[in-house]
């Protein structure tokens, strides 16, 4: 589950005071006295120094589209997460707490003003995203926090954020207790990430977590099921260097920091689209070199639609999308095709998501969330083939072959004819999304 979030925890001692931020206080240490001193060497790096004029507070403005029904936005939302600010004049939060926005704004610890902000960049696979501030007194006294490197096993790290339960920003402490490739919940990839005993609550996702004077990862899941479970970016992931070199194991693992090993997908997962990397394969005994062009492959079926409309397309009353994950979770459709990969570039599954009852396709009701096969003879690569087929369609009768061996078969004229009449009476404003009314090409 997305989310984020921290708590204060209370220090007590003989000296009187009480409340106080465990995540501060466990930077003091007794030296003999009845009060609470600050190590020399810790005080320019505390958690606090760091985090006041850095870490912000996110608000996100959203509408996200109806899966069902592609022709129309959801009712809009209102929701905050965290962020920190990096080199250059950036924010860095997580993808998934500006995903689908509409309007945003940042908010710095201890000021009553939000600041109008946009999306730089955004990643949805690693979910991460950068924001821009184009305003000159949002910048003063903000400090860039550091990058650092992966912390160890049992080490010690803070989270800060602004969890929903309070306005006031938030520090917990947490240790490292894994590192492993984990399915990031955004986009269902698996990537590395970094487990810790502290909870992650609504709010603090796209917080920085913090060991010494350097960020070593960006909070962004949890489990509603188990406490004091959270889960981080780590700072490779968010930098995407490069660990050419390395060699793989029988194991399909890499050598990863001193004696640990993990899943060689990790390097995979660093690289970025259209890169070049070498390759040293072993056959038969020989060593070969092979620069090979990274390029990621679509999935035949899309885990995640943000920050773009659905595709649909409305004839006669059958409503055709393409075939996407957030659809699968709505229909009674075994995902038993999700690991499929495409044969070709672009190819989808196209499905019937619905039927508008109307007098032309009486007898067809019931032929919901089925794959349409074929039109006129001719095998459907994707939606816009599909649509392309069907506007181009020469001939008295359109004939649709579906799965199951299921067939549709209508007067084409009349067809074209009642969906004006249909989209009318369902208030529908178009019978295709936006993707699909660029000049048509006609196909024979």
């Amino acid at each position: 589950m997305l989310f984020g979030c921290v708590r204060f925890d209370t220090f007590r001692c003989s000296s009187g005071l009480s409340n106080f931020p465990g995540a501060l206080a466990n930077r003091f240490r007794l030296r003999g006295c009845s009060s609470l001193c600050l190590p020399s060497d810790n005080a320019k790096y505390s958690v606090i120094d760091l985090t006041l004029n850095s870490v912000v507070k996110v608000f996100c403005g959203s509408t996200k589209s109806s899966v069902l029904q592609p022709w129309q936005k959801r009712l809009p939302e209102q929701s905050s997460g965290s962020g920190f600010v990096i080199a250059k004049n950036r924010i860095l939060t997580n993808a998934h707490v500006v995903a689908d926005h509409k309007f945003l704004q940042v908010r710095k610890h201890g000021s009553p003003t939000k600041f109008k902000a946009k999306v730089e960049a955004v990643g949805h696979e690693c979910d991460l995203a950068i924001l821009v501030i184009n305003n000159k007194k949002f910048w003063e006294d903000m400090k860039p926090l550091d990058l650092g490197d992966i912390p160890s096993l049992y080490e010690t790290v803070y989270v800060a954020g602004y969890p929903k339960g309070g306005d006031n920003i938030s520090i917990t402490k947490g240790v490292v207790s894994r590192v492993e490739l984990t399915k990031y919940d955004h986009s269902k990839a698996k990537i590395m990430t970094i487990q810790i005993d502290a909870a992650i609550n609504p709010g603090n996702s796209g917080g920085p977590v913090v060991m010494g004077n350097t960020v070593v990862g960006v909070a962004f899941q949890g489990f509603s099921s188990l406490e004091n479970t959270g889960y981080i970016i780590p700072t490779p992931v968010v930098k995407h260097f490069l660990v050419d070199g390395v060699s793989i194991g029988n194991d399909e693992t890499v050598k990863f920091r001193k004696k640990e090993r993990i899943n060689y997908n990790h390097l995979v997962s660093m690289k970025k689209p259209a890169e070049t990397t070498l390759l040293k394969v072993l056959r038969e005994g020989k060593q070969h070199k092979f620069n090979i062009n990274i390029k990621p492959v679509e999935p035949l079926i899309p885990v995640y639609l943000y920050d773009k409309l659905p595709s649909y397309y409305i004839l006669a009353g059958f409503v055709f999308v393409p075939l996407t994950k957030p659809y699968m979770d709505c229909a009674p459709i075994c995902d038993c095709v999700l690991e499929n990969m495409p044969k070709k570039a672009g190819e989808q599954i196209v499905v019937i998501s619905q039927v508008l009852e109307d007098d032309i396709n009486v007898g067809y009701s019931s032929f919901e969330d089925l794959q349409v096969k074929k039109v006129n003879g001719v095998q459907v690569e994707n939606l816009k083939h599909l649509f392309q087929l069907i506007e181009g369609c020469c001939t008295e009768d359109l004939r649709l072959d579906l799965e199951k061996e299921n067939v549709i078969i209508l007067k084409h004229k009349a067809a074209k004819k009642a969906t004006s009449k249909i989209l009318k009476c369902y208030g529908i404003p178009s019978a295709r999304s936006k993707d699909l009314r660029s000049p048509r090409t006609v196909v024979t």
